[in-house]
């Protein structure tokens, strides 16, 4: 006979380990429990590989994830190693991803809250590649989406999903991962509620010095200052657009949105178009705005150039794509080679934002907007805006924790109009996109 015992996932009452790691809520070191949101519990697996529990800091797992190295000042530059999972506080498993040598490699998975399955990924070399699915709450497949190297080739609604066994009914990797959930409750609770032996691991990666806020802006600032290489500048002959975009006068900048009445006799609400007075960030609403309404995805281009000085990105590019369609750039720091196909980090803080549609009569009906930011904060307020006005996560999932690689999808009608809607994906992975976050807007 068998016993199974169930753990509830409850708050911990336990001390927390003297040893342990302290991270801010941005996964940044702290030097003590009151500024943390989380904290990390090193140890080894029952084969001698060095992996960590992180938990809430009141107490519930957060995840367990074997390592090759841990960096104390900044979670996003610890290296992974094989297969992490991260929890819900109610202990259910949110999300199962393999890594190969620090990047993702292999199988990924998100769950519900319920503990459905949400999506299905697959990475090779730290880009998406092979098929990935994208269920409902009901257990259905909504999306089937086909990668290559990073690039999407297909994507359609429903689809049958290549990872279940035909003759099993099971996909043997997803439940080999999300049956075990008692097992790690266990295991963790042993490992918060012991004391860590030092010799039981390899070896412990300590910083130099204590972690305080001050050592940790200083790491930040060497970091961005390796990031920076010479300024580079593309020299090429101007396309008629480009000639355009040059001639264009600026001005202060882009008249208002107003209702439209044309071809809509329904009221809709007025989305007020961002201003250089108000130095925003990428603002989700407009952005989406211009992409649903139908007066407003046409752009001429003084209107294009107008609308990316407000974001103070003025150094622009034309990228020729199939016949009539063209995606016009506006960036700062940065550039997109034509040659090698890459994004190119030339300075400081790069962003960027691209529109990309067809291209007739210097006017460009868009269909889709590229985003590019350096910036974390930058990237999970356009996110924040997007759940606000009515977006969630495709497949489940705090978008906080998901490091910048995840779906929004509208789950209301306040942003579709009936008839399209617009999907939001988020990459970042360090050898994609000059490792900058990258959010694309797609019109459906």
């Amino acid at each position: 006979m068998v016993v199974v015992i169930g753990f509830a996932q409850t708050t911990n009452h336990s001390p927390i380990p003297k040893d342990a790691i302290f991270y801010n809520a941005r996964w940044q070191g702290v030097a003590t429990a009151n500024k943390a949101a989380y904290y990390r519990v090193l140890t080894i697996d029952n084969r001698g590989a060095k992996m960590f529990y992180d938990y809430y800091i009141t107490g519930q797992l957060r995840a367990e994830k074997h390592y090759i190295s841990i960096n104390r000042q900044d979670d996003k530059l610890t290296k992974l190693e094989g297969v992490c999972r991260t929890f819900y506080k109610s202990g259910k498993v949110e999300s199962v991803m393999q890594y190969k040598n620090g990047v993702a490699n292999g199988r990924a998975l998100s769950f519900f809250p319920s503990g459905k399955v949400g999506m299905k990924l697959n990475y090779r070399n730290g880009v998406l590649d092979g098929p990935c699915y994208a269920y409902n709450e009901q257990g259905r497949v909504e999306y089937t989406t086909i990668w290559r190297d990073g690039s999407r080739i297909s994507d359609s609604k429903g689809g049958k999903d290549y990872y279940i066994n035909k003759v099993t009914n099971e996909d043997e990797f997803c439940e080999r991962y999300r049956v075990r959930e008692r097992v790690t409750m266990a295991q963790s609770r042993q490992v918060n509620t012991s004391t860590i032996d030092d010799k039981k691991i390899e070896k412990r990666e300590a910083p130099a010095s204590k972690v305080t806020s001050s050592t940790i802006k200083k790491d930040e600032s060497q970091q961005a200052n390796k990031a920076s290489v010479p300024q580079q500048k593309v020299s090429k002959e101007m396309t008629e657009e480009e000639r355009l975009i040059a001639e264009v006068k600026y001005p202060d900048a882009p008249v208002d949105v107003t209702e439209s009445s044309k071809g809509n006799s329904s009221k809709k609400e007025k989305v007020k178009a961002p201003t250089i007075a108000d130095e925003c960030l990428f603002p989700f609403p407009y952005l989406c705005h211009i992409l649903l309404d139908d007066t407003e995805r046409l752009k001429d281009i003084p209107s294009l150039v107008a609308l990316s000085k407000v974001f103070a990105l003025k150094d622009s590019q034309t990228i020729n794509g199939y016949s009539t369609q063209k995606e016009i750039i506006f960036h700062h720091n940065m550039y997109y080679d034509e040659q090698s196909g890459q994004d190119k980090v030339v300075g400081k803080q790069p962003r960027q934002i691209g529109y990309l549609g067809t291209f007739v009569d210097h006017q460009l009906m868009l269909e889709r907007i590229n985003l590019f930011t350096w910036s974390s904060d930058e990237m999970l307020s356009f996110a924040r805006q997007a759940i606000e006005a009515g977006y969630h996560v495709l497949g489940g999932g705090d978008y906080q924790s998901l490091d910048g690689n995840f779906i929004l999808e509208p789950k209301s009608s306040k942003v579709s109009d009936g008839s399209r809607s617009v999907l939001i994906t988020f990459t970042h992975q360090p050898n994609l996109y000059g490792g900058l976050y990258h959010i694309q807007m797609d019109v459906r």
